[in-house]
């Protein structure tokens, strides 16, 4: 099989890339800012995933024998690293679980990551992020689309409150309110936002969770997924019977047994039909199966306090906290680079909250 070498991309000419981008951020840090007068508790709350169920303690253990081709940057060498996960919802406000929809996030935090990282802000940072989400799809892929999408975005859940609403917000979405042309309409977009819909609401801990976009992988452009192991876990959750039912249940199985998901990687073999720019075409896995390179480990421990939620609360994960020849690819993924930097700062400053980056689990849990 032939992966497609991570020379082989080269990225598209992005004009008005800047200009589009401040409009956004100008969006997001007012929409930060303003979040405390609308959103329960009165603090300000992330543009996206903005419901914590809870923060894990966790170790990543990179495997031996991996495949030359997969065993790339921190995978070259088996490890193990300390790590937290932070499981969330993948809306902007905070609701009761029924109200919020099914697409959750699984943000992974390692600890003594070797390497400068590419956050500018950070270069001595010893950590490295993986933001997750529970579909393989994406539904933005360029700083244009985003200009509008953010706006659709933040409007729900509220919006799809009545028949003429949803149509309302479907048709603004395709086509940036009657802007685009037929043949430029966001299908592939919609398709991916509406699969959404379709993912059952169960146990955090049940669900496979896939990188957003596409990453270099070394030497070739990848996809990251983890995909539990543990046998015996309760899947159901309703939703509709405690409006804290997720983290209900993430308590009560963290509180149970260990867990353990597998830590994949797919690489890319054709950029038409496994595409960068592209993050709402879900990439095949019979052109490119996804492999294991490592174990992320969740022992049995006790999550059910609300320090738990506080410390989660401050976290910041984001994609671009990673290494050289792990950087996020695709337009929409740079926009994530501003995007997540700004929104954490602006949310730690309005909240009273240390913009730090922790340096190991005992530093971000306070452990004596």
């Amino acid at each position: 099989m032939r992966y497609v070498q991570f020379d082989d991309y080269t990225p598209p000419v992005r004009p008005n890339f800047k200009a589009d981008l401040d409009v956004i951020l100008d969006a997001i840090v007012r929409r930060t800012k303003e979040s405390p007068q609308h959103e329960p508790g009165g603090r300000a709350v992330r543009s996206a995933h903005a419901k914590t169920y809870g923060l894990v303690r966790a170790s990543v253990t990179v495997l031996p024998g991996i495949p030359a081709e997969y065993a790339q940057g921190i995978y070259a060498t088996p490890a193990t690293y300390e790590a937290v996960v932070r499981y969330s919802n993948g809306l902007g406000h905070i609701r009761p679980d029924a109200y919020l929809g099914p697409a959750c996030g699984m943000g992974i935090k390692l600890f003594g990551v070797p390497g400068a990282s590419l956050l500018d802000d950070e270069p001595d940072a010893t950590t490295f992020d993986y933001n997750l989400i529970n579909n393989p799809t994406f539904f933005c892929n360029t700083v244009h689309d985003y200009t509008f999408i953010e706006p659709l975005f933040s409007a729900l859940p509220e919006v799809l409150a009545t028949r003429d609403s949803r149509r309302t917000w479907m048709h603004d979405f395709l086509t940036n309110a009657g802007e685009l042309p037929p043949e430029k309409w966001l299908w592939d977009e919609l398709l991916s936002i509406l699969s959404f819909t379709s993912i059952p609401p169960k146990n955090l801990l049940s669900y496979s969770y896939w990188s957003m976009g596409a990453l270099r992988h070394g030497d070739h452009i990848a996809k990251v997924r983890t995909t539990p192991l543990t046998e015996g876990s309760h899947d159901d959750v309703d939703v509709r019977a405690e409006p804290e039912a997720h983290r209900a249940k993430l308590i009560a199985e963290a509180g149970e047994r260990d867990h353990r998901f597998a830590l994949q990687i797919q690489l890319s073999t054709d950029l038409a039909t496994m595409p960068v720019e592209n993050t709402s075409v879900e990439w095949p896995e019979q052109a490119s199966p996804f492999v294991t390179v490592a174990h992320v480990d969740i022992p049995q421990q006790d999550i059910s306090s609300d320090d738990n939620l506080a410390i989660a609360d401050g976290t910041s994960i984001t994609p671009w906290r990673a290494r050289a020849g792990h950087e996020p690819l695709g337009e929409i993924m740079e926009v994530r680079r501003e995007v997540d930097r700004q929104s954490s700062i602006i949310r730690h400053e309005v909240n009273g909250q240390v913009h730090r980056e922790p340096t190991s689990l005992a530093d971000l849990f306070g452990d004596a």
